[in-house]
């Protein structure tokens, strides 16, 4: 038989659970271990107010790096191929340029026209180095000519970083990983067009979603607890150098929330993209009692943890809740300072009292 202690406190009073060492079974001590079943003593301690929400999480600006053709013409992917999530240096080749069977925007084309150019300058700039002593041209005229050919001198320097073997070579601007590719094999390019995204895993942004009625809450918040689909790890914002850098002053096209951004450093196992369960974290308050989420058992919409009394029983004990950070729960009625409590192992408590193997003594309260 499960026995319930329905002791009620109600109030903005609030409990908190701090662990500490012991053995003995009795409720004089802070904390026990047993057969997996780990009891806490309940203490009044700090608390921050919180509000759960949800985010996502995206790719700094500043760390998104875009890979341009250097020439128009047909473009093709190196061997083997770069796809989104491929790691590249800075300098790695990713794709070449090559004129084809273009008769226009042909790079080669063009390179040998800017090289018949780039001579003809030369001679004209040498001619009039010889000229201008004796003054057959002017001074304008002179400097016309020297501006044109380093002019094209330098144009023709800037191609022949890239060009080899009649093809222009496009490189990785940056160490990181590919984000996206925007072109696909043998499609036709212009000379600046983009080809490529290139992320560099310095840092993410978590990408808050903050509903209308929680805005005025905004400017309490001092940093955000956050978890993704599919982990049970959560990340705090405070051991990820993370900081607030903006809060929008609109919502978006299809959204009535507001974002409020936190820049984070990077973290491998979180793909950009990811949907985020996000607590925000406000000022601290005193006096709160806390217990650890997976302490708390649910009964038809009704909450409860396992007491342990004097004599070493497990008493079921509703209570009622307040909001929570991801880790732990505040507790606003229902548990007193002292009381000795299941941190850990409640489900355990509860299976073994439905097969009998725990004692329980009925207690009213």
């Amino acid at each position: 038989m499960i026995h319930c202690s329905c002791k009620q406190r109600t109030g903005d009073n609030h409990l908190h659970v701090d662990s500490v060492s012991g053995s003995n079974r009795k409720s004089t001590h802070d904390h026990s271990e047993e057969n997996g079943i780990v009891t806490d003593t309940i203490k009044r301690n700090p608390f921050h107010s919180v509000f759960k929400t949800g985010g996502v999480i995206t790719a700094g600006n500043e760390n998104i790096v875009i890979v341009t053709a250097k020439s128009a013409g047909i473009i093709r992917f190196i061997k083997p191929a770069v796809y989104p999530g491929t790691n590249v240096k800075k300098g790695q080749l990713m794709f070449i340029i090559s004129g084809g069977n273009l008769t226009e925007d042909n790079p080669v084309l063009k390179v040998e026209q800017l090289r018949a150019d780039l001579a003809r300058a030369k001679e004209n700039y040498e001619r009039a180095q010889k000229l201008l002593p004796d003054r057959i041209i002017t001074r304008d005229n002179f400097l016309a000519a020297k501006n044109e050919y380093e002019k094209l001198q330098l144009e023709y320097e800037n191609i022949s970083l890239t060009f080899s073997d009649n093809e222009v070579l496009t490189v990785a601007p940056a160490d990181g990983f590919v984000r996206e590719i925007f072109v696909s094999e043998g499609q036709k390019v212009s000379s600046g067009e983009t080809v490529a995204s290139i992320q560099n895993p310095v840092s993410l942004v978590l990408k808050v979603l903050v509903p209308p009625d929680k805005l005025h809450l905004v400017s309490a918040v001092r940093s955000a607890w956050f978890r993704v689909p599919g982990s049970e790890i959560l990340y705090k914002t405070g051991e990820l150098n993370g900081r607030i850098i903006s809060f929008g002053k609109s919502t978006g096209v299809n959204s009535l929330q507001i974002p409020l951004l936190f820049a984070i450093n990077y973290i491998p196992e979180v793909p950009e993209g990811s949907f985020a369960e996000v607590f925000l974290l406000g000022e601290e308050t005193d006096g709160a009692i806390t217990v650890p989420d997976r302490s708390i058992m649910e009964e038809y919409g009704h909450h409860y943890v396992f007491i342990r009394d004097e004599d070493g029983d497990y008493l079921k004990r509703y209570i009622t809740t307040g909001p929570g950070d991801g880790e732990r729960t505040l507790v606003t009625g229902g548990l007193e300072e002292g009381e000795v409590f299941v941190s850990d192992g409640a489900y355990q408590v509860k299976l073994r009292q439905m097969q009998g193997s725990v004692p329980a003594h009925v207690h009213n309260h």
